[in-house]
């Protein structure tokens, strides 16, 4: 079989999960950049579910401790998810969404073939590639509030509080952030200055990560101490978006998320999914120096024109309220304390789980298919 009928076959087998793969010139040499002619050609017809090992060195013809060998290069690498339950190890593939857009570029020190892959992704990133993402009602990513920003926390419901989450955790986990490091290996992207350790994992993504070399595990204590950081920092606290089993908060910027590169360069209708949160002005305190316009990642507050105002430029914040996240980014840094997050007067509940999240996905492509 030649190699183009190789890359062939396994693209049109990875297009079968949840991430698409649409056509595009950049897609094969996104591709071929990353995986070897040989990893391609394993992988295509490999389980996109847990498989215990006996079976898929079965259906590969080989032997399992050589197929094992393979296969825990390639969880390494951030191709194939391995995990073990019970005395058995597990292996499926890991989806295109998670091999472009999390464990590689994540790793602590990326591969070669992650670094060529990050220039070709860029450019299939703007041709093509997120448009399956601008349709999706319920995004990826739910924005959490920085919760120190919110003015009555007792209201704040459990999936609600960041700190509170992290609380509950038991095995704790920081990769580098995808979306950033990306960027970084890309020699035409713009320059981003954040912080780049701060992504956070718990659960059975924790685990993997850490022993794949793909994340460092640390404590609860560290954990509450980058939160702090991405704050101060102006970063978006954004949690998978489910009630139950959420395993990562990402702390997003505006300028190298692939989520508000989405929403500000290729239009999509919204970045993540709002907190039940948004910003409440007192124009009368404002100072109007600027600092939350600065810091918002949406453009959703500005200065305008303010009677009496408590500055020599006659000018408060003014807020968008379409646009707020609810993010508490710029209350956070408030040096007047002119801004608090309140809670809006419709709320919504994130997906139950995974499953749920998945479904909602699913019906929305649908209906764009219609």
């Amino acid at each position: 079989m030649s190699e183009k009928e190789i890359y062939s076959r396994f693209i049109d087998w990875l297009d079968k999960a949840w991430w698409r793969l649409p056509p595009s010139e950049h897609r094969l040499p996104s591709i071929t950049a990353f995986f070897k002619p040989e990893e391609a050609e394993l992988l295509t017809g490999f389980p996109f579910n847990p498989t215990e090992l006996q079976s898929l060195a079965a259906v590969k013809g080989m032997e399992a401790d050589d197929l094992a060998a393979k296969l825990d290069a390639l969880a390494r690498k951030g191709a194939v998810w391995r995990m073990q339950r019970d005395s058995q190890v597990l292996y499926s593939l890991n989806d295109a969404f998670f091999i472009f857009f999390s464990g590689p570029f994540s790793a602590i020190h990326p591969d070669q073939a992650t670094q060529v892959m990050a220039p070709h992704l860029k450019r299939y990133f703007h041709d093509g590639l997120m448009d399956q993402l601008a349709a999706a009602q319920t995004k990826a990513l739910r924005v959490t509030p920085i919760n120190k920003t919110i003015e009555d926390p007792r209201r704040i419901l459990p999936y609600e509080d960041v700190k509170g989450f992290v609380e509950s955790q038991d095995f704790f986990a920081v990769s580098r952030c995808a979306c950033r490091q990306r960027k970084r290996m890309d020699p035409d992207a713009a320059v981003c200055n954040h912080p780049v350790e701060v992504c956070l994992h718990f659960r059975e993504l924790a685990h993997y990560l850490v022993e794949n070399g793909l994340a460092r595990q640390i404590t609860r204590e560290e954990a509450k101490d980058i939160l702090h950081l991405a704050a101060d920092a102006g970063l978006v606290h954004a949690v998978s978006n489910r009630q139950q089993g959420a395993d990562t908060i990402c702390n997003c910027c505006k300028c190298s998320c692939a989520f508000f590169e989405s929403y500000h360069v290729l239009k999509h209708p919204k970045s993540h999914d709002f907190s039940n949160y948004r910003v409440r002005i007192n124009p009368a305190t404002c100072k109007a120096c600027g600092l939350c316009v600065e810091r918002c990642p949406v453009q959703a507050l500005r200065l305008e024109d303010f009677t009496p105002a408590a500055n020599k430029l006659g000018k408060a914040a003014a807020l968008d309220a379409g646009q707020c996240l609810g993010c508490g980014v710029c209350v956070h840094k408030c040096p007047t304390r002119s801004l608090i997050l309140e809670r809006r007067e419709e709320t919504h509940d994130p997906p139950r789980d995974k499953g749920e999240w998945m479904k909602r996905w699913i019906a929305d492509r649908k209906q764009v298919q219609k």
